[in-house]
């Protein structure tokens, strides 16, 4: 099995190197593996002038700009069928829940091992392309448990047999994790996610990124965007303690949705 990382980073050549690329280096993770994604040849000069002590500097490849369309560009750069790790640029560190404490982190050792190779066989087991962590890093409330069904895959780690499947490309900017999510269940009729791991992000606070365009307005319009669609898989609520509109998903199929018959052109139709 080849291991694919794909890093989308856009206006963040510091923050690549000193988070995500310093993260995979510490863990030996071969350069071969890993391709971060820029927006324009301008910005590609940055990242390579930032990456030039990183054994990451000569895998940078120019995309587009946006969120929604480098995931799509992403999906396209790689063959059907490859396995695929999507991350941020800007993780600190993956965790898992102790096996020992319920309340208490544990120390990932080697992400390779514990997380991409675990994703990639919960996909094959289960008949599916989509594999996430768990998105909050809380260790009281994650799991010792691979999750089947309709789960948040979040956006920051995930991982993906590739297709190019005209159903499976997002057309959101703000919340795709989501769309991404209701895709593949839709298509797959279920996603996996890994409850023991998390990651250890920002999100919305780090300078560059997404944050140079995106408003609360606008995640605003993409939520409910996903709710008109999927008015049978989630609901909209606005989180009280930053004002962004969020989405909870409603799994009503009993862990397994039945796609015979369905697709996304039901849904755009």
């Amino acid at each position: 099995m080849k291991i694919n990382i794909a890093i989308p980073s856009y206006k963040r050549s510091e923050t690549l190197r000193d988070k995500t690329a310093a993260l995979l280096e510490s863990f030996n993770v071969p350069a071969e593996y890993v391709t971060v994604f820029v927006a324009d040849n301008d910005e590609k000069i940055k990242y390579q002038e930032a990456l030039k002590d990183s054994p990451y500097k000569g895998n940078i490849v120019v995309g587009v700009v946006g969120m929604g369309a480098i995931r799509n560009f992403i999906r396209d750069h790689y063959a059907e069928g490859e396995f695929i790790v999507n991350l941020d640029d800007d993780l600190t560190s993956f965790k898992t829940k102790d096996p020992n404490n319920e309340k208490k982190f544990g120390e990932v050792t080697d992400p390779v091992k514990e997380i991409f190779e675990p994703m990639y066989h919960a996909m094959i087991e289960n008949n599916n392309s989509l594999c996430g962590v768990y998105a909050a890093s809380n260790p009281f409330f994650m799991s010792y448990k691979t999750k089947v069904g309709l789960y948040y895959c979040i956006g920051s780690c995930w991982g993906s047999i590739n297709s190019h499947d005209k159903d499976l490309y997002v057309q959101l900017d703000d919340k795709e994790d989501f769309e991404r999510t209701l895709q593949h269940y839709v298509k797959d009729g279920s996603v996996c996610r890994l409850d023991n791991i998390t990651v250890i992000s920002k999100y919305y606070t780090e300078d560059g990124g997404m944050q140079v365009e995106r408003t609360i307005e606008r995640i605003d319009i993409s939520a409910d965007a996903l709710v008109e669609r999927y008015p049978d898989l989630c609901t909209k609520y606005v989180r009280e303690t930053t004002g962004h509109a969020e989405l909870r998903l409603k799994d009503r199929s009993g862990g397994k949705y039945d796609k015979s018959g369905n697709s996304l052109e039901s849904f755009f139709g």
